[in-house]
């Protein structure tokens, strides 16, 4: 724009300075001709004039082709200039586009990656917890199989001493039938006191 500005100010001062040639040569001509006699009026004046109005407009035509042309080159220049701002504008914002979708996805992918590992730490943890649990049930049925194990055999210990004692009692109770009713020899009945009386010296002492 500010070429555009520069050319159209040339061209204003160019068509100035030519008007004001053509006025100054208008004058000298009409002081001349008023000096020499010539009538302003005459065919070859009229065709001198003609001729250089021509000329005036054959070099104002070829200083607007000129400044047109050079209009043009700036015109083009500035499009070039803006297409190659919007081609680089435009690179720029893909190459941001680009960056942030990689970025993005390698976000994905470490958020992915944490997930599964996360996951994984979870499963582990689950894993420990259900071997733990396990292996506490086991233990704990383990000492109620021993605890009951232990039960059911002092409940036989105990139900066999209770029979020993039973049948104890109902030999000593037929020996002493016997030896109440004087069946048994003397040494027998003797041997039989001292047995049943030793055990109960015994459990006074």
């Amino acid at each position: 724009m500010r070429y555009i500005g520069v050319f159209l100010s040339l061209l204003l001062l160019f068509t100035a300075c030519g008007n004001d040639k053509e006025h100054q040569k208008i004058k000298l001509m009409d002081s001349s001709t008023l000096k020499s006699g010539v009538n302003p009026n005459s065919l070859a004046y009229v065709a001198q004039d003609k001729e250089k109005d021509r000329q005036n407009k054959l070099e104002l035509s070829k200083i607007e082709a000129k400044t047109q042309i050079e209009l043009e080159k700036i015109r083009s220049q500035n499009q070039l200039h803006i297409a190659r701002l919007n081609a680089q504008t435009q690179k720029d914002i893909a190459m941001n586009e680009s960056a942030t979708k990689i970025q993005t996805s390698k976000l994905e992918v470490d958020m992915k990656r944490e997930g599964m590992h996360y996951g994984i730490y979870i499963v582990i943890a689950i894993i420990i917890l259900i071997i733990i649990a396990i292996f506490l049930l086991y233990m704990n049925a383990k000492k109620n199989r021993e605890l009951k194990k232990r039960l059911h055999e002092e409940k036989l210990l105990h139900e066999q001493f209770l029979k020993e004692k039973e049948l104890e009692e109902q030999r000593l109770h037929k020996i002493l039938d016997l030896v109440a009713a004087g069946k048994m020899p003397q040494t027998i009945e003797e041997e039989v006191i001292l047995s049943i009386s030793k055990p109960q010296t015994k459990m006074i002492k």
